[in-house]
């Protein structure tokens, strides 16, 4: 079993080989590569490192192998499928190689949709006409009747009938809570790779090990981006908030009110 595991990470290392040596002959640099296909330069350097397992699940390794690939003009469909040969479960999943061509039937599927969806956009559009309109017209007419409505002084006098204002409704509107100075303990399960933020300001971006437990203090928010979200705890203000999802979460936010995916 120990010789199988060594065997798939030679393999898996020289297919990083292969893309280094792929970039490094266009002349691009990591940063370049980030810009034009839009994938975390610590992705692409765990892809040619052959650490892409490490910090990420096989599905998404998957994809970003199949987009680097395809970039640096090398035959993604053939490492894909040598890397699906490492993982037989990624066999089963019913996903093209080729991203040029899609099914027919999704475009009809997809074109479909926007029909229904554009339909019931314009029937809820028409709707709320109707019932606005019907609202200002009975405000008009209530409006007439009072203004018409009077009565007559023994002097002959016609006098409007006052109406009694209107009371105020009653706000629903609790007050915002405001983001208040907290502490955030993240305590890492598995190797992962996380990049953080505090108010603003990129901290760090590297792969934690297993083990690892950093503590931080922000004023409003902390930011990350996680290669693995099941791998790492988070907690708030000394309570636990458990892990905040499962695969790559590109940017969750912790605030002294909790966690919010965004």
């Amino acid at each position: 079993m120990a010789n199988v595991k060594e065997d798939k990470r030679a393999s898996i290392t020289e297919m990083g080989e292969r893309l280094r040596q792929a970039r490094e002959k266009k002349g691009l640099t990591i940063e370049q590569a980030q810009k034009h296909t839009h994938i975390h330069s610590t992705v692409l350097t765990a892809l040619e490192d052959g650490r892409c397992d490490d910090i990420l699940t096989p599905n998404y390794v998957k994809s970003f192998l199949k987009e680097y690939a395809s970039y640096l003009g090398l035959d993604h469909q053939a490492l894909v499928s040598e890397y699906v040969s490492f993982h037989p479960e990624l066999k089963n999943k019913n996903i093209s190689l080729d991203p040029g061509k899609p099914p027919e039937r999704s475009y009809l599927n997809l074109g479909r949709m926007i029909r229904i969806a554009r339909s019931v956009v314009i029937f809820f559009l028409v709707i709320s006409l109707i019932i606005f309109v019907s609202v200002k017209t009975a405000e008009f007419f209530k409006n007439s009747k009072l203004l018409k409505k009077s009565s007559v002084s023994r002097y002959g006098k016609i006098e409007p009938r006052a109406s009694a204002p209107l009371p105020k409704a009653a706000s629903n509107k609790s007050p915002a809570v405001k983001n208040a100075p907290f502490t955030m303990t993240l305590k890492i399960r598995n190797p992962v790779m996380v990049q953080l933020k505090k108010d603003g300001v990129i901290i760090f971006k590297r792969v934690l090990p297993k083990g690892a437990e950093e503590t931080f203090a922000a004023n409003r928010s902390i930011n990350m981006f996680v290669g693995r979200a099941e791998a790492i705890e988070i907690t708030v203000n000394g309570k636990s908030l458990g892990a905040p999802g499962k695969g790559v979460i590109r940017n969750i936010e912790v605030t002294s009110n909790g966690v919010n995916i965004k």
